[in-house]
């Protein structure tokens, strides 16, 4: 059965329409996590450690954590970082190979062309990684903007630039704009940057502290989207997106 849910209104945004909805990508629209946890959890093992997925959730949705220190904490000793991130990369592209957009998603999307509201992805992660994936789950096309960290941790999350740059780049308002995110940083960058969330936890986040989200909603395929965006926009639709991803900082 679908959400009928509607976000609450707040002053600045009871009498305004719904233009934007942004994204983050990885946990939100398809979720590498598991398979991601597991390639770093599997070099834990080989030298007698474990990674504990209470750990691995603390951080997910940031950049910069030194998960390696971890290792040479545990080991008491540094460890070949380049080399074991190397081996990382090569497990986490045989893992993800197999996976697609999280169930629902690829609705979502088209429920949100079809109402002419812009869209767009607000994400820690590279460019690359970003149109790699997004290609694999078929969700290359109809953004009409992608802001990515790509390694800068002043702008990625929790830090609200990513998404008043992509604010900017639409011409929208943050009280016509609505997110969708998975993790407590990711909350609070769109909260930071005064845009309504929606929390939609996949099973690794669904235990974090999720509180700041202005509605929870466990899956995608539960929302009845035009109800909770509210009515349709007037005037002329978005322009047509079926080009690739336009991946800019």
């Amino acid at each position: 059965m679908k959400s009928s849910l509607v976000l609450p209104e707040t002053e600045s945004s009871s009498s305004s329409t719904v233009r934007a909805v942004l994204f983050d990508f990885d946990g939100t629209l398809w979720d590498p996590e598991p398979d991601i946890f597991r390639a770093h959890a599997e070099i834990f093992l080989e030298f007698g450690g474990r990674l504990s997925a209470e750990l691995w959730s603390s951080v997910v949705g940031t950049i910069g954590f030194d998960l390696w220190a971890q290792l040479e904490q545990f080991t008491g000793r540094p460890v070949d970082r380049r080399a074991l991130q190397d081996r990382v990369r090569r497990r986490e592209r045989e893992l993800l190979g197999r996976l697609r957009g999280r169930p629902g998603v690829h609705s979502v999307l088209r429920t949100i062309d079809a109402l002419g509201v812009s869209r767009a992805i607000v994400s820690n992660s590279t460019r690359n990684w970003i149109a790699r994936y997004a290609r694999q789950c078929g969700l290359w096309e109809g953004w009409s903007t992608v802001r990515c960290a790509d390694g800068d941790l002043s702008r990625a999350k929790p830090e609200p630039d990513l998404y008043v740059e992509a604010l900017d780049v639409l011409g929208v308002p943050a009280e016509q704009a609505v997110a969708f995110e998975d993790t407590p940083s990711g909350l609070r960058a769109a909260k930071r940057a005064g845009i309504r969330c929606v929390a939609v936890p996949n099973p690794m986040t669904a235990g974090l502290d999720l509180g700041e989200a202005d509605l929870r909603c466990d899956s995608f395929e539960q929302l009845d989207l035009p109800a909770l965006l509210g009515p349709l926009p007037q005037g002329p639709a978005r322009p047509d997106r079926t080009g690739p991803l336009p991946l800019t900082r």
